[in-house]
């Protein structure tokens, strides 16, 4: 993972110039006027979205810059696309603005401050990757990826049927018009695919000739400049075919399958409920069928959860599926209060302290602050004495504060996600089958009371219980029992302010009651609230809290017992299920040689797709899950880089196994 670079502005208005490539971003007085020439018209979106017939549209953008196209865009799909349509806007920055800078230049047109109000509360922080910004009620979704053009379309999974090819000139930025990044272009690209760009040069050009558009020249703005508009041909160059997705054919999308009617989810919890609350906004009709008598009654019944994203000293899948889910729950919370769905006393965004408890996690902290390869608006290092300030009680131990996360009531979450009209729930229904009628192309539900379920697309979002079901068998799900503590507020101490979490974790109290825990427990299925594992709560506390610890060791305690289900890398499970026979006599040529390269598309179950395995994380990868699987079902762009899909494919313990020839 790269350490990435704000942009550098010499704001000499009108202009705004970047002083690394001495070329301007925009002129506030022209700006929008010449997006809408150069790339709306070049693009010819207005009609376009006015015709539109499909559920969506894609645009990408190799330079999100100050995001004037963005806003010009959506301003004009607002205005002409269908209201039941979705814009998927994916734009590209290799040199993002700060917040300021940001906030600076739109500003200059206040015409779209609605959207840039939207954008600023949103704007990610300085991290490599993929950050999905929902806007207008799920209408629109823009999907910044803050790194190197080529690279980033590299890990980008989806089709495009606009480009804005924006950036600076080839004398300047020669890295940006690259041979590999006209390659994925051509890959992104299907016939048909339009795109507009306002460099001309020969390289721009020949490069797009190649990647098999038709190019016209035309006059820019102003009549004394020129610009670029062409459509694809759905041909290439013999010499220069679509670049592969990637060597690992096992983790490649499913082909497109027709946009279901109606989705079935198996399971209310966190999982279940974000995936039907992504279909939903979609337009996807979603009935979801929970066995026990409520919604969030496993996993995700606790009485409050953090939004707590452990992060490793370097990156790694782990850390970034962790920091890009804080990001985007934080986002869907605040979308769900400002709706009036999710109410105030059921979350809070009052940060959280990850305190160092031993020497050597003081050490590991040290180190991450040490490497700066995360930006201080996501985490910085606090004293012992700042740790207790920001929680408002006493603590011996420095940390780590993470300004943006806080904590949320599951069971209230889960209730604000099933609010929408589109989702239905039926619970105490427990499906024993799952079979696929081959002829209607859609799968049958059989349930223990002998009612029958029809869907062309299936979500199971059932935890554990998962692999009772005959075509998710070989998934290597396990149960970690965890019990929770919950006690009145004492009003001998002042409340908690803030998160904390050490060896357990303990928000602040939540309409007069303190949750906080909890235990782990391979290897026990003991469903009893235990005394002792209260105790053991309380000396947790009590190392982290001394004086909070103490107090509330002489309050009344209940308590709640649930099951983690986790998996073997303590990454969950999200994706298309895979036909586990298929792939073990597909890929077997593995169990010899883990380079071979494959031609063989992976088998997959038609229409069937699964979210497990969320552990004690579920508050930060359901919601980016429920998106990627909603955007897998819709045909979408995906939320997550090619990296994070293959980390998260249902399929690569299978790819795993044969490689070691344990299978």
């Amino acid at each position: 993972m790269t350490q990435l670079q704000h942009a550098v502005i010499d704001w000499k208005l009108p202009r705004a110039r970047s002083t690394r490539f001495d070329e301007d971003y925009f002129n506030s007085d022209t700006g929008p006027t010449e997006a809408r020439h150069i790339f709306v018209d070049g693009n010819r979106l207005g009609p376009r979205f006015a015709a539109l017939t499909q559920p969506h549209f894609s645009i990408a953008e190799t330079g999100f810059g100050s995001g004037l196209n963005f806003l010009v865009t959506r301003a004009l799909w607002l205005q002409q696309a269908p209201h039941n349509a979705r814009l998927n806007y994916i734009a590209l920055e290799k040199y993002p603005l700060t917040l300021q800078d940001l906030s600076r230049g739109l500003g200059h047109w206040p015409e779209f401050a609605s959207a840039a109000t939207q954008l600023t509360a949103q704007y990610p922080p300085l991290l490599e990757g993929f950050h999905r910004l929902e806007f207008d009620k799920g209408r629109i979704s823009l999907t910044l990826i803050f790194a190197d053009a080529t690279q980033g379309l590299a890990e980008f999974e989806g089709p495009v049927d606009a480009w804005f090819l924006d950036g600076f000139s080839p004398a300047t930025n020669p890295d940006l018009w690259s041979e590999a990044l006209f390659e994925q272009v051509a890959r992104l690209s299907h016939s048909g695919t339009t795109l507009a760009a306002a460099r001309t040069e020969s390289c721009v050009q020949q490069g797009l000739a190649t990647a098999g558009f038709d190019i016209n020249q035309a006059a820019g703005l102003d009549r004394s400049g020129q610009m670029l508009s062409g459509i694809h041909s759905g041909h290439f160059a013999p010499d220069n075919p679509p670049a592969r997705t990637s060597i690992s054919p096992w983790f490649d999308r499913p082909r497109p399958r027709p946009r279901p009617e109606s989705v079935l989810i198996l399971g209310a919890g966190l999982a279940g409920c974000c995936a039907a609350y992504a279909l939903a906004r979609r337009g996807i009709p979603v009935r979801v069928l929970e066995g026990s008598g409520q919604a969030a009654n496993g996993g995700s019944g606790n009485r409050q959860g953090a939004l707590y994203a452990k992060l490793p000293v370097r990156p790694t899948k782990q850390g970034l599926l962790h920091s890009t889910g804080l990001d985007y729950s934080r986002h869907l919370l605040q979308q769900l209060s400002a709706e009036g769905l999710l109410p105030a006393h059921s979350w809070q965004a009052c940060g959280l302290l990850q305190l160092a408890q031993s020497d050597k996690e003081a050490n590991r902290q040290g180190q991450l602050l040490d490497a700066g390869a995360y930006p201080t608006t996501l985490v910085h290092g606090v004293s012992a004495a700042e740790a207790s300030s920001l929680a408002g009680s006493d603590t011996p131990h420095s940390g780590l504060f993470f300004p943006t996360a806080g904590w949320v009531s599951p069971v209230d979450l889960c209730q604000a996600l099933l609010q929408h009209p589109l989702i239905s729930l039926e619970t105490e229904v427990t499906v024993e089958a799952l079979e696929y009628q081959q002829d209607a192309q859609r799968w049958q539900a059989l349930c223990d009371s002998g009612e029958r379920y029809l869907a062309a697309a299936v979500i199971v979002a059932t935890a554990g219980a998962a692999k009772a079901l005959p075509p998710l068998a070989q998934l290597p799900l396990k149960s970690i029992r965890g019990q929770v503590s919950e006690a009145p507020a004492p009003a001998t101490e002042p409340a908690l302010r803030t998160v904390v979490c050490g060896d357990g974790y303990i928000p602040p109290a939540m309409n007069g009651t303190y949750c906080f825990g909890a235990t782990f427990d391979l290897h026990d299925s003991d469903t009893d609230i235990r005394d002792q594992d209260h105790q053991s709560n309380l000396a947790t506390l009590s190392k982290t809290l001394p004086a909070l610890g103490a107090a509330l060791a002489q309050q009344p305690l209940q308590g709640r017992v649930a099951f983690r289900c986790s998996t073997p890398d303590y990454l969950p499970i999200v994706g298309p299920a895979p036909d586990a026979e298929r792939f073990t006599e597909d890929y077997a040529r593995l169990r010899q040689d883990r380079k071979w390269r494959f031609d063989t598309e992976p088998c997959h179950y038609p229409g069937l797709y699964v979210s497990v395995g969320h552990g004690s994380k579920g508050l930060l990868t359901c919601p980016i899950g429920g998106e990627l699987l909603a955007s897998l079902i819709c045909n979408e762009p995906l939320p997550l880089g090619r990296t994070l899909t293959e980390a998260l494919s249902p399929a690569r313990f299978i790819i795993k196994n044969l490689i070691r020839g344990s299978i």
